[in-house]
């Protein structure tokens, strides 16, 4: 009797074991999928390129990383300007895409003559020593085509981002800002192109300096796509839509099978007239001859 007692509190005591361990195995699944659940308030928007085409930019103040200040447009000045923003203090995207940014600049070549490389904190708390370290920490502190800078005011920071449709959202719970990474070529002040997303690739960041020097692009890519178009006109500001040279590589194949078609049937026209042409001729002659006899 004892050892059939023995036996059965044994079996529930394995039995009350086997579901804490299953409860405290199946709880905290529960709530790391609760804790997945994404706030609303921290999803933010993407700039969209197709707003933004022709869009004024701000000359807005800068403090540079080597202490000294000045303003937007003395970059843009002399060559088409590339924009990132991005914060010093950030865990996520930005330092990453700094590095892939700076391998495709280095093989697209010629930053600092044809264009500039300008990253901009938006982040009100960086300080130019804070964006000094963010350029040592990628070696391009020296690099005269790259420049760090920081707002000069909360004004600036929100004119800028404003300008650009920009998007950014403070997470209190990983004292994080939640924003998109983005590369913007201006020329002369006037959005151009603009990049979104992890990936910015050599191809893709030569089409757009191409755009913001003005130079023939045979296709772009859309928006938001991997894909490409031909694109049949440009966009400037001041002359509004013009042709491009793409709309020819597009009407060409079409014009040369109308121009060929034409003359086929013109030819053939032509041939047909100039038989029924011989016939009257023989004719007459024939009716002549009949008359002379």
């Amino acid at each position: 009797m004892c050892s059939r007692v023995k036996k059965g509190l044994t079996s529930i005591a394995l039995l009350a074991i086997t579901l804490t361990v299953a409860t405290s195995i199946l709880q905290p699944s529960k709530v790391a999928v609760a804790q997945e659940i994404p706030d609303p308030n921290l999803i933010f928007k993407p700039p969209d390129e197709s707003r933004l085409l022709g869009r004024k930019v701000p000359d807005i103040g800068l403090r540079y990383a080597d202490g000294s200040s000045g303003r937007l447009s003395d970059l843009w000045a002399e060559r088409p300007v590339f924009v990132t923003l991005v914060f010093s203090r950030c865990v996520g995207i930005c330092s990453p895409y700094l590095g892939l940014l700076k391998k495709t600049v280095e093989q697209v070549g010629s930053s600092g003559d044809r264009y500039q490389m300008v990253v901009i904190s938006f982040d009100l708390r960086d300080h130019p020593e804070d964006l000094k370290d963010l350029a040592k920490h990628h070696g391009l502190e020296a690099d005269r085509g790259w420049t760090f800078a920081a707002p000069a005011s909360q004004q600036d920071l929100t004119a800028l981002c404003q300008a650009l449709d920009f998007d950014f959202r403070w997470d209190e719970a990983r004292q994080q800002y939640n924003h998109p990474a983005i590369t913007v070529a201006l020329r002369s002040g006037t959005f151009v192109r603009i990049s979104v997303g992890e990936e910015i690739s050599p191809r893709q960041f030569a089409e757009m300096l191409a755009d913001a020097r003005g130079e023939f692009v045979p296709f772009a890519p859309i928006p938001g796509r991997r894909g490409a178009l031909f694109r049949c006109f440009d966009y400037d500001p001041q002359r509004g839509f013009t042709p491009n040279w793409g709309m020819l590589i597009l009407v060409f194949p079409a014009a040369a099978a109308l121009t060929l078609a034409a003359g086929i049937f013109m030819a053939a026209r032509f041939g047909r007239s100039s038989g029924r042409n011989s016939q009257d001729a023989l004719s007459l002659e024939r009716s002549a001859r009949k008359c002379n006899e």
